[in-house]
């Protein structure tokens, strides 16, 4: 009973994170396209066989950097630069558009000063948080929807073999985690664990990790649907919650704890949930929610351009 009740608590916080990261970046999406459709421009395809090879190189060279890194001093540097790079160029692409490119970038700077003196798992997760809600809502609206069902699938069955086969993305893990620079959400068991330095974090019994991944990947299924209206992406993200809540059940299960990979079975329920969508807009329920106009009259109030706004050019690497 004990230990239902610890993990209830990491659900919590969990989920919190988990919503938030999709509910910003599927409100990004719709002002970004809005924004794209008011210039007359189309968003660039992104070609699912290119993201997939990108992804794998730029896995490879993280590896191979770990290879021939002996000093963790520099191992420290190198994943720091890491997270920096990702986290900062995501919120930026987030900020941007609701913001002011200029307050974009001087909100993300401050952000990722405080970062970087006092690395804690509050001032993480938030970065964390604009950063991935950017990243997955710009790539995915330079993807179809069955583009990223491809890439689902495809980094479901990488993940488990990185996991269970290979265990290349748990030395990563630990070796970002060794660092205090994880490119991932680190979840506390309670909030007087947010104020936690990053250094003095231990997976166990008050953190449990989620990796960028898990949650860019659905968060893209739902950006892509976004030219269909506001109930696609939202089914999906209910569902994608649903995988989420079956994997930390999953893990409570344990007898021995070890590491499990998340992104199978919350692709699975997002796909059930983009499945479900489809079946009701060939049904004709809720006929509103699929019209493109239903977002826009409900965000209206934030969806007028600005001539100072513009989608940022982005870098994305991926773990």
């Amino acid at each position: 009973m004990k230990e239902d009740n610890a993990f209830s608590k990491f659900f919590l916080f969990e989920f919190l994170l988990f919503s938030s990261t999709l509910g910003l970046g599927i409100f990004s999406a719709f002002r970004m396209r809005k924004v794209l459709e008011v210039q007359n421009i189309s968003p660039a395809s992104i070609s699912p066989l290119d993201f997939v090879f990108d992804f794998f190189l730029a896995t490879l060279f993280i590896l191979f950097i770990l290879k021939i890194t002996r000093s963790k001093r520099k191992k420290k540097v190198f994943f720091k630069f890491l997270f920096v790079v990702t986290s900062f160029l995501g919120g930026v692409i987030l900020l941007a558009s609701f913001l002011t490119d200029l307050f974009s970038l001087a909100l993300m700077l401050i952000l990722i000063l405080w970062w970087l003196k006092s690395p804690s798992v509050l001032n993480q997760n938030l970065l964390m948080v604009l950063g991935i809600a950017g990243i997955g809502a710009g790539l995915g609206l330079n993807l179809k929807p069955y583009m990223v069902i491809i890439l689902l699938i495809i980094f479901s069955i990488y993940d488990w073999i990185s996991v269970y086969k290979t265990k290349h993305m748990i030395k990563m893990a630990r070796e970002m985690i060794d660092s205090a620079a994880p490119l991932a959400f680190v979840i506390p068991s309670q909030p007087s664990n947010l104020g936690e330095n990053l250094k003095q974090v231990q997976l166990g019994e008050k953190f449990l990790v989620l990796g960028g991944g898990d949650v860019a990947f659905p968060l893209m299924l739902c950006a892509s649907l976004t030219s269909q209206g506001l109930l696609p992406p939202l089914l999906v993200a209910v569902f994608s919650s649903g995988g989420l809540f079956f994997t930390l059940y999953l893990l409570s299960r344990q007898k021995i704890r070890h590491p499990l990979p998340a992104l199978p079975p919350i692709a699975f329920f997002a796909i059930i949930g983009y499945l479900l969508s489809l079946m009701l807009n060939f049904l004709g329920f809720f006929p509103l929610f699929f019209t493109k106009s239903f977002p826009l009259l409900l965000f209206r109030k934030f969806v007028n351009c600005g001539s100072n706004n513009s989608i940022f050019v982005y870098f994305f690497l991926f773990f």
